[in-house]
């Protein structure tokens, strides 16, 4: 097994570490050095205005915000938010479940099958995740509260106020509390229905999403503190940096430094965040004030693939090869985002037999087959992609490659957020040069605004500057891990 890991690991490096090695550039990573013409998957899309629907679905914050939830989870090797649900949900949850029925333990049971549902919220399956808490709210054995609060924090962040405020008349009096936004278990869900892409996140509830997410990272940052992880001046540093983002990005904030009072001196479960806890609230504040987008949720991902597919028909139908081509490169991302890496090499395989001097699909299906671990695979569409003599690609094509394989490193990570085990570092490595290099070239495609204000440009350099410290630190930390030498990795 051992030998297999090492093998796999240098091939990835050779592969990987071509287009984004950064030793020749004064930026750390070579995508980040061209304009963002030179796109991914993304770049397909737009190439297109008649693909009206997929350009809706598809937009460069939801891109952006799936390279920083990869880079997050990577680097704090903890399971990413949303698709690292999707694998809590339908791996361990069964089985936590019978082991505490087993034990006759039915309250435990029924605890479990509500962070189940809440898992269905972070993966953006609002009415599955509803359902469960009815179910839980009738015939629960005492998780009928919290499951009530849970659905009237989801149906908030759907816009629906009227059933959510039924959800709250059903709980006792003496029990309810007199602003759900204190229950902890409503801002969780407040947090988890942002990853999943509730539209109130963005529309309507920002205050209180934002109030949720900060008292979680705070709690995340005391616990750091007093594990003896943090020194209590970067605490504050870092506190103080998240709170002028947040002003600066939303004016009613003053929930939002009131709860912080609180939490730390709670006992509740849930008062004492885990490392993916931190990454969901950190990667809701981004999407809902930041970026004031959604993500790309489990939910979303499915709805452009039906959309893609649609319009790969269309294109079939009216013999444009060149759309089919793209969005066949399209719809096997979308595939392997999803966790369904065979559709994705189906896809890859169409493609290259449609146009075999097409590099594209023969690169990527290289690169999917070798992080899947599909050697023998790996090494026949690399040969096939190096008898097209890829070295004599203009470099914006070359650019646009790096592109693809980034994305496509991106969304296989989110597909199988199980790379991030710290069992093998190779691939978080490789999942993390390929986030940092996606996220870094945001920032500097947000440096070429000429409107953005001198403190703006400031921030977006500190936050560059960082980014590049924080992720060589890292690189080098996993560097060496089974055989990968520094030759083949720098």
């Amino acid at each position: 097994m051992s030998r297999f890991l090492r093998r796999a690991a240098l091939a990835a490096s050779r592969a990987m570490g071509h287009a984004s090695n950064p030793r020749p550039f004064s930026g750390l990573f070579l995508a980040s050095s061209f304009p963002s013409s030179a796109g991914g998957h993304l770049g397909l899309v737009r190439a297109r205005p008649a693909l009206r629907d997929l350009n809706a679905l598809l937009t460069p914050e939801a891109f952006l915000l799936d390279a920083t939830n990869t880079l997050g989870a990577a680097a704090l090797r903890v399971l990413p938010a949303g698709a690292g649900a999707r694998h809590a949900r339908d791996v361990f949850g069964p089985k936590k479940i019978a082991e505490a029925e087993a034990q006759g333990d039915a309250c435990h049971a029924d605890a479990l099958r509500m962070f189940i549902a809440l898992d269905d919220v972070e993966d953006g399956r609002f009415q599955d995740a509803l359902n469960a808490l009815a179910r839980l709210a009738a015939e629960g054995c005492g998780a009928r509260c919290s499951s009530r609060l849970c659905a009237a924090a989801v149906c908030y962040m759907l816009g629906r106020a009227d059933e959510a405020d039924q959800w709250l008349a059903g709980i006792p009096e003496q029990i309810r509390p007199a602003v759900p936004g204190d229950d902890l278990f409503f801002r969780y869900t407040l947090v988890a229905a942002t990853v999943g892409g509730a539209p109130g996140a963005v529309a309507g509830s920002e205050g209180q999403m934002a109030a949720a997410a900060f008292q979680i990272i705070d709690e995340k940052l005391w616990q750091s503190v007093l594990d003896g992880d943090m020194s209590i001046v970067s605490k504050l540093l870092i506190t103080g940096l998240l709170k002028r983002v947040v002003k600066a990005e939303h004016k009613d904030v003053v929930s939002i430094f009131r709860v912080l009072k609180e939490a730390r001196h709670s006992r509740h479960p849930l008062a004492y965040a885990s490392t993916h806890i931190a990454l969901m609230a950190s990667q809701a504040l981004l999407s809902a004030v930041v970026l004031h987008a959604q993500p790309l949720s489990g939910e979303c991902v499915g709805a452009a693939l039906r959309v893609a597919g649609r319009d790969l028909g269309r294109a079939v139908e009216e013999g444009d090869a060149a759309a089919v081509a793209d969005l066949r490169l399209v719809l096997a991302l979308l595939a392997a985002r999803d966790g369904r890496f065979d559709e994705a090499l189906e896809r890859y395989t169409e493609a290259a037999r449609d146009d075999p001097s097409d590099p594209r699909p023969q690169y990527l299906a290289h690169i999917l087959c070798m992080l899947l671990g599909r050697m023998e695979e790996s090494d026949k569409w690399e040969a096939s992609y190096e008898s097209l003599n890829p070295g004599s690609l203009e470099l914006e094509e070359q650019v646009t490659l790096c592109n693809l394989k980034d994305e496509l490193v991106i969304a296989q990570a989110l597909g199988a957020p199980t790379v991030f085990g710290e069992h093998i570092p190779a691939t978080t490595r490789i999942a993390m040069r390929a986030a940092a290099s996606r996220v870094d070239a945001a920032l500097v495609s947000a440096l070429r605004d000429k409107k953005m204000s001198v403190a703006g440009r400031l921030k977006a350099r500190a936050v560059r500057a960082f980014l590049h410290a924080g992720v060589w630190s890292k690189l080098k930390e996993l560097k060496g891990n089974y055989g990968v030498s520094a030759t083949a990795t720098d």
